[in-house]
């Protein structure tokens, strides 16, 4: 599959919300049905880390609101909500490096030198994956605007 190049698809109810109604938006274009997936929470994983639970728990305290979940979303979830808990991890062992250094831990001493601390690099990687994970599995409004395109494309409400 192409990269997607160009902006990003808002969702359907976004555009909706800003459109002329009657299912327009501002163009006065259809728009696009959601795709037709049952919405509903996913069961939260027994096993996740403190800060991979509150993640989890601030995600599904919104998106079911907006019809932006559903069970299948479960497994990136988790390894979202995961991936967001290294980061955080990551961030606060540099924060703590810091401060004990009179820095702010983005720099460390090396067999070389001084140069960028490990941990800058596991913070901007988990950064990375997380925001890849909310948007390559439904989880931001535009990878659910291009589900929507694609179900609209196939004309008969099926992904598959």
């Amino acid at each position: 599959m192409p990269a997607a190049t160009g902006r990003k698809a808002r969702p359907a109810a976004l555009k909706i919300v800003g459109g002329r109604g009657n299912g327009r938006d501002s163009g006065g274009r259809v728009v696009a049905p959601a795709p037709p997936f049952e919405r509903e929470v996913p069961a939260k994983p027994d096993d996740l880390t403190p800060k991979a639970a509150e993640m989890w728990d601030a995600i599904v305290a919104t998106l079911p609101k907006m019809n932006l979940l559903k069970p299948l979303d479960g497994f990136a979830l988790e390894v979202g909500c995961e991936t967001f808990a290294r980061w955080h991890a990551a961030k606060t062992a540099r924060v703590k490096a810091g401060a004990n250094s009179g820095a702010d831990g983005v720099l460390s001493k090396t067999s070389q030198g001084v140069g960028v601390s490990p941990l800058v690099r596991v913070e901007s990687e988990a950064s990375r994956e997380f925001r890849a994970w909310c948007s390559e599995f439904g989880l931001t409004p535009a990878a659910e605007a291009k589900l929507s395109a694609d179900v609209a494309a196939s004309g008969n409400g099926d992904l598959f």
